[in-house]
């Protein structure tokens, strides 16, 4: 289905390789207004946890609800939202969808979901994925939040740190962000900033970080 946008796809395809980062526009995304709403729903309901050292041990002033965790390996939290979500994340339209963008040939596996409300004042610090768990590959951030402003999606060149794109996620927006590249969420200075947030990567098993 989503070849239908192949002229577009090879324009992500290429700004991933490029820049680290692909911004798909809603009307572009592999998931169905069905589809989107399902998942919103699931992130207003899940329970949340506030968090202010990330993953990466970065500084982060984020409220958490959690789907599937990857502490020692990839575990779906047990709630009534979990597999829900997992069903639509991974099916196969979304999952050739992100591995024709990230130019992957081997088999991909979703390693966390999370969705991450951010407020007024509040952040995701400065960090490299791959801190997490050095086999994740990409990071796809689905824009749950309407009304809000700050909360740029800023990714830094991998050779640079005084270069960086800021991306202003649209509602129904998705990035899809290379691991390799350092990234931050500004300070949001208004409203609530709202985000699906799942890692992909092409090895199932146990996280790197904790062997």
């Amino acid at each position: 289905m989503f070849m239908n946008n192949f002229e577009y796809l090879e324009k992500f395809k290429n700004n991933y390789a490029l820049n680290g980062t692909a911004y798909v526009e809603e009307n572009l995304s592999p998931f169905n207004k069905d589809e989107f709403n399902d998942i919103s729903d699931c992130c207003e309901k899940v329970e949340k946890e506030f968090v202010s050292v990330g993953d990466a041990n970065e500084p982060n002033h984020v409220n958490v609800g959690r789907f599937m965790t990857d502490v020692e390996k990839p575990k779906i939290v047990d709630n009534q939202y979990s597999k829900k979500l997992i069903d639509i994340l991974w099916s196969e339209n979304v999952k050739s969808y992100i591995k024709y963008i990230t130019n992957v040939k081997e088999e991909i596996y979703i390693r966390r979901i999370q969705y991450n409300e951010i407020k007024e004042n509040c952040f995701v610090g400065y960090h490299l994925d791959i801190d997490s768990n050095p086999d994740y590959l990409a990071a796809c951030v689905l824009q749950l939040g309407k009304n809000f402003d700050g909360g740029l999606y800023r990714v830094y060149n991998k050779s640079d740190n005084s270069k960086y794109i800021d991306y202003k996620p649209n509602y129904g927006s998705l990035i899809i962000s290379d691991c390799n590249f350092p990234h931050e969420v500004t300070k949001v200075t208004d409203g609530k900033r709202g985000s699906l947030v799942f890692f992909v990567s092409t090895n199932p098993g146990l996280n790197r970080r904790k062997k």
